[in-house]
């Protein structure tokens, strides 16, 4: 038996019409949210805790999540206890900073099932492979696996190629530095990944859409000129012209992104963060982004979101901070405790 793994339901849908055996969703938005460094029950707790902010019972998302490792661990201890039987597992992914996350986690768990040792090596009991792609022929602007028909799916399966002992190495070693409580870890990494452009190990490039996705990441960090994020600094720059919908203003956001990876829900929070500040740097009809159609909401940015957008002042000395962004706590009255510079690509305090 083959067990699939992917980035989210519409993936999903389309990939049951084109593979036997079962396709599991790993779904959880990485980017967003405390990610410390626990497992287990207690990674599953603080999760879920955190994405009922979404609207969903925690109690319901803790069982959803750890169902999902379960499903994968019961593969990998399925697999060494009998090889003749073994599940094999396919790992379907994409390019951008949500699907490389997943991935790394996914592979971190799925490394460590095999035993006591940091990474399996190269008697691993079980059959993993990856299909990760960032582009497909025909396709302009490719976003993801989930913009593809079935019969564009259908040419990707048995294109995967092993997972080797590297990428497992590289997955535990992203994986630790991003749940650190201290960035500067993550942020060399990226630009070591970065500066290989396709690092190479065993015969073969490994997760060589990493470094960028990381680097997109470290970007969401409050920038050393005025302390927005990209995210919340191409949502007041879309809003220059005037007044828009936020369901206007995330598609052009979107659209700026070499790899999108957001959602429409999480950009909603970022509207409602910047609308709800002590120093508002937007304004949303009715105060919120929420209803039936948070979309249809009319955005505007304030006199102060264009200060701040000119870097004549700053978003975190005006509103402070308080954010999680990987396992680094971003909490301080009046300042960051960490600020991203893009220009060196580097972290500074």
């Amino acid at each position: 038996m083959t067990l699939h793994v992917t980035n989210g339901d519409a993936t999903a849908r389309t990939l049951r019409r084109v593979v036997d055996g079962p396709v599991l969703v790993t779904a959880d938005v990485l980017h967003e949210g405390p990610c410390p460094r626990v497992e287990g029950d207690a990674w599953h707790d603080v999760r879920a805790r955190f994405l009922a902010g979404y609207g969903h019972p925690a109690d319901e998302v803790k069982a959803s999540l750890a169902a999902g490792d379960r499903t994968i661990l019961d593969a990998c201890i399925g697999s060494a206890k009998a090889s003749a039987g073994r599940t094999d597992i396919v790992l379907w992914f994409e390019h951008d900073l949500y699907d490389q996350l997943l991935l790394i986690r996914t592979l971190d768990l799925v490394g460590r099932s095999t035993g006591p040792a940091p990474h399996p090596t190269s008697r691993a009991p079980k059959s993993v492979s990856l299909i990760c792609i960032g582009a497909f022929p025909g396709v302009d602007r490719f976003i993801g696996l989930g913009q593809l028909t079935a019969d564009q799916l259908a040419t990707l399966a048995g294109t995967a190629m092993p997972v080797t002992a590297g990428h497992f190495s590289l997955a535990t070693e992203a994986w630790h530095a991003f749940r650190s409580a201290d960035p500067t870890e993550l942020a060399y990494l990226a630009r070591q990944l970065s500066a290989s452009q396709s690092p190479v190990s065993e015969g073969g490039p490994v997760l060589r859409f990493l470094g960028p996705a990381l680097l997109r990441f470290l970007a969401e960090f409050p920038s050393v000129t005025n302390g927005l994020s990209q995210t919340e600094a191409q949502a007041l720059d879309g809003l220059l012209d005037g007044e828009t919908t936020a369901g206007a203003l995330f598609a052009a956001s979107q659209a700026r992104e070499a790899a999108p990876f957001m959602g429409d829900a999480t950009f909603y929070r970022v509207l409602r963060s910047l609308a709800e500040a002590r120093v508002p740097l937007m304004a949303i009809d009715a105060g919120h982004v929420g209803g039936n159609d948070p979309g249809a909401c009319q955005v505007t940015i304030t006199e102060s979101g264009r200060d701040v957008l000119a870097c004549r002042a700053d978003h975190v000395r005006l509103n402070g901070i308080d954010c999680w962004l990987g396992g680094s706590h971003l909490a301080h009255a009046h300042d960051s405790p960490w600020r991203w510079d893009a220009g060196a690509e580097t972290l500074v305090s």
